[in-house]
């Protein structure tokens, strides 16, 4: 049994004492293009940056781009790879044949489709990931929005990757119709050889799994009902409550206790960036306001996908890079949030048995 002193994690509740406003995610050497989403995933050993909407100015607008932060030490700098010539950037998730023609009918001329990708990438063998994405038909006349629900894509680098450059295989039909909660189109990440997914339904967010070779096997996804994994996905119960987007992630950044960590927003257009922790990743999750999004071009209005990049950080120390969206004609920010840290404490390792395998689990013993 591991035992001993541990001291200058964050406290929980957690206790913000700086944030330092880094401005926009941009390339310098690139037009600006509003955006958003903003989420970082790993592929290859290279960082990389999901967007949604991509107002590429005059060129048009592009559902679902990404950029490459190629030095960690910068993760303001971001860089487009898949650009034409009239500064239009190609979509990493496309239409397909069957969608080409639909939007082609005279009656849909004034629709679009997008697939946005607020659940991040997931590498399950070098170079290659899962993105779970939602199906959304736009009206480009007003603005109104149709979910379809939640499809699966391969995501690959390059063959030699050299370049870094990405490319997508979208599996056929979607994975979560709407009326389902839209699994891995929420959160995704990978744990002992299985992949987690969140989705929603309602704005209530439900928890999967599934083993990482698997994904694209729908039949093999197991459902969480409060107590264990099941196939029954009726019989779900949701994790968490009203969030509109966020991610979960592994972390020693509040010490032992608490080794799974949640940053998002709620539905409730507060602008409240939000931080849980839990010492499961099936929770309970104890959920904490941190500070309220500001913007840059955009002084009011409404601030969403808040997300953590836990690549920026070391996540012992009592800091994060956490970013969000400021409204078009704004872009993804980003900041560095630094937490208070709490004294030494006295710590001891139970080894348990839970619904996601043998965890370790960290007992205060004094303080």
């Amino acid at each position: 049994m591991h035992h001993g002193w541990e001291g200058g994690h964050a406290k929980w509740p957690p206790v913000v004492t700086q944030i330092d406003n880094l401005g926009y995610v941009q390339s310098v050497e690139q037009p600006f293009y509003s955006h958003d989403i903003g989420r970082t995933f790993t592929l290859a050993g290279r960082i990389y940056k999901m967007n949604g909407d991509t107002f590429c100015n005059d060129a048009g607008i592009s559902s679902n781009t990404y950029q490459i932060i190629p030095n960690r030490k910068k993760p303001t700098e971001a860089f487009f790879m898949s650009t034409k010539g009239d500064g239009y950037v190609n979509p990493l998730i496309d239409v397909n044949d069957e969608e080409v023609q639909y939007l082609s009918l005279p009656q849909n001329t004034n629709k679009r489709m997008a697939f946005w990708c607020f659940g991040g990438v997931v590498e399950f063998s070098p170079g290659i990931g899962w993105a779970w994405y939602q199906k959304t038909i736009i009206n480009k006349s007003n603005g109104s929005q149709e979910l379809i629900g939640a499809g699966l894509a391969r995501i690959s680098c390059d063959a030699d990757r050299l370049s870094g450059e990405l490319s997508s295989v979208r599996m056929p039909g979607l994975m979560f119709p709407i009326g389902e909660p839209l699994f891995g189109s929420f959160s995704a990440l990978l744990h002992d050889d299985t992949v987690y997914l969140w989705g929603q339904k309602d704005n209530d967010v439900f928890l999967a799994r599934v083993l990482k070779t698997k994904c694209h096997q729908r039949q093999l996804y197991q459902f969480w009902n409060g107590t264990e994994y099941t196939s029954d996905m009726t019989a779900a119960t949701s994790v968490l409550q009203n969030y509109q987007q966020g991610q979960f992630f592994r972390s020693n950044m509040f010490g032992p206790r608490f080794p799974w960590v949640f940053v998002g927003c709620t539905s409730y257009a507060d602008n409240q960036v939000m931080m849980g922790a839990a010492s499961t990743l099936e929770g309970p999750w104890d959920l904490r306001s941190l500070f309220e999004a500001g913007g840059i071009k955009q002084q009011y209005g409404y601030r969403y996908c808040m997300y953590a990049h836990a690549w920026a950080n070391d996540l012992s120390k009592p800091k994060l890079l956490i970013s969000w969206c400021d409204p078009w004609p704004g872009g993804v920010i980003a900041a560095r949030v630094r937490f208070a840290t709490e004294a030494s404490i006295y710590w001891a390792d139970i080894p348990l048995y839970g619904p996601s395998g043998r965890f370790t689990t960290s007992v205060l013993v004094r303080e």
